[in-house]
């Protein structure tokens, strides 16, 4: 069995047979990558040096007519050949590496950009949302969204004479677009030129449009953001919503999938408009 022994002046302890301790070969393993590498190269330059310097010193004491020996050394031009074709090809190796590592980089890159779009848009419908939620005293019951059909298309005096009258017509209106695009909807063109003015839905119309574009643009067809938008709002703030796509966009509103999913809550409250 070794044994360990430490040496006159301190040093560091070794075996008999002469071998450096574990730790050193594994400190030489954790240098930094600059110092491994120019470790090679002075390595590699007194390799090829000390190699030079022994083909001379041979040339130097065996070699008598050096007329013969260049005819000799001409004859190696073959392997001159090789060599300079194999580096030629190590050059060519490591651009090809040179150039996938930058082209993962470019990758990695891509990656890091799109995780920060998406980080953005991602904090900016979080804004939009809690601006949105801001934009009304308290969820609207169907009785507001009913008395906020009967104050756009009534007038005054006729508020209320007409208002039980209103709702429903609005909605027979809203029925007859669906099933027929090119009837005539003169309730639906009032409700359209004074609910985006009224004080109660200005601000509301205006936050959800904003909520909803930036959710489409993270969604990418999922629908998972536009549902958080959707569950934040009443059945009657959804079909106050689905009376303004109908009355800007008519029937053609309902090729929007965001419209179809407002639509839903639109046929559950429309009796009681």
């Amino acid at each position: 069995m070794a044994t360990r022994k430490r040496d006159d002046k301190g040093g560091e302890s070794r075996n008999e047979g002469g071998h450096a301790p574990q730790r050193l070969h594994t400190a030489t393993m954790d240098a930094p990558p600059d110092r491994v590498t120019w470790s090679l190269f002075l390595k590699v330059t007194l390799l090829v040096t000390g190699i030079w310097a022994v083909s001379a010193l041979l040339l130097y004491f065996f070699v008598g007519d050096y007329s013969k020996s260049g005819t000799f050394g001409d004859s190696f031009g073959v392997l001159n050949a090789l060599f300079s074709g194999l580096a030629f090809a190590g050059i060519i190796v490591s651009i090809k590496m040179q150039n996938d590592e930058m082209r993962e980089q470019r990758k990695e890159l891509q990656k890091q950009k799109k995780a920060a779009q998406l980080y953005h848009r991602e904090r900016m419908f979080l804004l939009l949302m809690d601006e949105f939620k801001k934009s009304r005293e308290h969820r609207f019951s169907v009785a507001d969204v009913r008395m906020i059909v009967r104050e756009c298309l009534c007038e005054g005096a006729a508020l209320n004479a007409r208002g039980t009258e209103a709702g429903a017509q609005l909605a027979r209106e809203v029925d007859a677009v669906l099933e027929a695009p090119q009837v005539e909807t003169p309730l639906l063109q009032a409700f359209a030129r004074r609910v985006f003015r009224h004080e109660r839905c200005e601000v509301f119309i205006k936050t959800f449009r904003q909520a909803a574009g930036s959710a489409a643009k993270i969604d990418a067809g999922k629908g998972e953001y536009y549902d958080i938008v959707c569950n934040s709002m009443s059945d009657a703030e959804e079909a106050l919503l689905f009376l303004c796509q109908i009355a800007t966009g008519g029937a053609q509103a309902l090729r929007d999938p965001q419209t179809l999913k407002l639509r839903e809550s639109y046929e559950e409250i429309k009796d009681r408009l």
